[in-house]
């Protein structure tokens, strides 16, 4: 029998990185873990085929006995055209995925079968009641699985050049506890995790396929710190034997910054990039979302340290909290250029199904909607409950002065400058995956773009960048490939944001939208040390 796994297309979102196919020759962002680990799951018997829409055309004549599609929330919509598509043709269509296991009541009577919960057991439970003509209608994970039984995603089966990012998972579920997170609804307290073999095997296997960039699509990569360290030693081995074929990111909790050593080894391996939730500059404001573990040390502290090892930082930042006022758009523009934090997923906060906020909201009577489809989370302005402190017309207002100052020209530079001028060679600087034609091709098409153009805005930004970037810190190849890194993406979070917002520089970082706002009585994470990185004017 066949199976055809559908991954329906994503509507542009800030990480999306649209505005970089040009440059790249890719068309989107992370390979499709989650299908192509389902892909793994299905028995040999089963002829297998991948259609990921966000890089190919669905074949809707396929002569697949059975289709398969799975969906986030912002997938929703387009994967009930794609179902309805399939059953006009008289298609069996089973429906899995995050969306459908956090919420699978929005599927119900839409699809022929829905699959709630990890795949690892109860994919292959379906498939041989499906081939016996005894499926039922839904499948719930009875408990979380032992992924060390998980099998290595089949990337063997997509076309790895149309993306810019490999996905990876070495572990499922966070110790901590946020109000507003749907992971610990799905994947529990616990993390659970591979072995480090495992692991090694699904690197090498990305490699083979052609992989530059692996992500890790862990929770909290850190979630348990002995696995980490255990791990970060032997990929920094493989990278070592392997001559450095894979640069490396992933999302931890800030807390890493207290391990000197995690540091150390995140560098050895190869890692150039680490997505920390930091949410917030107010304590009072992570305190009641549970977000505890950012309010223990001097963040600022902590992201300098960070830095230092050749780690650029990418931030999750949300505003909206109950904690939260008028005065948080200003506080958060500022909050992120003192950090040196270039790329920012700022977004306003939603309320996820079944999470604890959710169900706190519901109790309070301030639930707007419960239509998380057309919520993008990070990267908007969504809200679908009632503000403490704002209007939605102010959250919306304050959200738009924000996500177009933060990628200004002037405001950009800044943060990437004061982030590269933090670099210091503590330890071996990590080497670059792909210094090849193609990279070689890239930086040449990055340089035409900024420099042989009439847009003297964008002249005068990189050239200004990178004069002020030359004069600040020690010099390190590591820092001039960061440089190139993020003064290309600043592309497509620009073009992002004029679509979705307006021009940047339309709005005034020195005039936030609501200057008769009272301060917030909360308190602040103020650095304990005010001294700031200097920096260089352009000349």
């Amino acid at each position: 029998m066949k199976v055809y796994i559908v991954n329906p297309k994503f509507q542009p979102t800030i990480w999306s990185f649209e505005g970089l196919q040009s440059l790249t020759g890719t068309k989107f962002s992370t390979t499709p873990l989650g299908i192509c680990t389902v892909a793994a799951l299905t028995p040999t018997s089963w002829n297998v085929e991948i259609a990921d829409e966000n890089v190919e055309a669905i074949n809707f004549e396929t002569d697949a006995d059975l289709v398969a599609v799975s969906a986030f929330n912002v997938q929703y919509h387009r994967a009930l055209e794609i179902i309805a598509e399939f059953r006009k043709r008289g298609k069996k269509v089973v429906v899995g995925g995050p969306y459908c296991s956090l919420f699978p009541e929005s599927f119900e009577g839409k699809c022929d079968h829905r699959i709630a919960g990890e795949a690892e057991e109860i994919w292959p439970e379906f498939l041989r009641d499906f081939e016996a003509g005894k499926a039922r209608e839904l499948y719930k994970a009875p408990r979380k699985v032992d992924i060390r039984q998980s099998p290595a995603p089949r990337y063997d089966l997509i076309r790895g050049h149309l993306y810019n990012m490999f996905s990876l998972q070495t572990s499922r579920g966070c110790p901590y506890n946020c109000e507003f997170c749907d992971i610990i609804i799905m994947d529990g307290r616990v993390p659970r995790t591979k072995t480090i073999a495992q692991v090694l095997a699904e690197v090498d296997h990305c490699v083979k396929q052609g992989a530059h960039y692996i992500v890790f699509g862990d929770a909290n990569f850190i979630g348990n710190i002995p696995y980490a360290r255990e791990l970060l030693k032997a990929l920094a081995d493989y990278s070592k034997k392997n001559g450095y074929p894979i640069e490396f990111s992933c999302e931890l909790t800030i807390n890493v910054a207290h391990h000197p050593d995690l540091l150390e080894l995140f560098q050895a391996a190869n890692f150039y990039a680490l997505f920390i939730g930091i949410e917030s500059p107010r304590k009072a404001s992570l305190l009641e979302s549970g977000k505890v573990q950012n309010t223990r040390e001097n963040v600022l502290e902590d992201i300098k340290r960070i830095h230092s090892y050749h780690l650029t930082v990418v931030a999750g930042m949300i505003v909206g909290f109950d904690s939260d006022d008028k005065s948080i758009f200003k506080e958060t523009f500022d909050f992120l250029q003192e950090l040196g934090i270039p790329f920012t997923t700022c977004g306003t906060l939603m309320a996820l199904p079944n999470t604890p906020l959710m169900k706190r909201l519901q109790a309070e009577g301030r639930m707007l909607d419960l239509e998380w489809t057309e919520m993008n989370g990070h990267g908007s302005s969504d809200c679908n409950f009632i503000p403490k402190n704002m209007t939605l017309q102010e959250i919306h207002q304050g959200y738009n002065w924000l996500s177009r100052c933060l990628y200004r020209y002037d405001a950009y530079g800044d943060r990437l400058v004061t982030a590269l001028s933090r670099f210091r060679n503590l330890n071996p600087e990590h080497k670059r995956a792909s210094l090849d034609f193609k990279f070689i091709s890239l930086l040449f098409k990055l340089l035409a773009y900024y420099l042989l153009t009439l847009d003297f805005e964008r002249m005068k930004f990189f050239a200004g960048t990178f004069w002020r970037v030359a004069k600040g810190g020690p010099f390190s190849m590591g820092k001039w490939l960061e440089f190139f890194r993020w003064i290309g993406t600043h592309r497509a979070f620009r073009q992002y944001v004029i679509e979705t917002q307006g021009v940047p520089e339309g709005q005034d970082p020195k005039k936030p939208p609501f200057e008769d706002a009272n301060g917030s009585s909360a308190e602040h994470l103020e650095p304990k040390n005010k001294e700031k990185t200097p920096v260089i004017a352009a000349p």
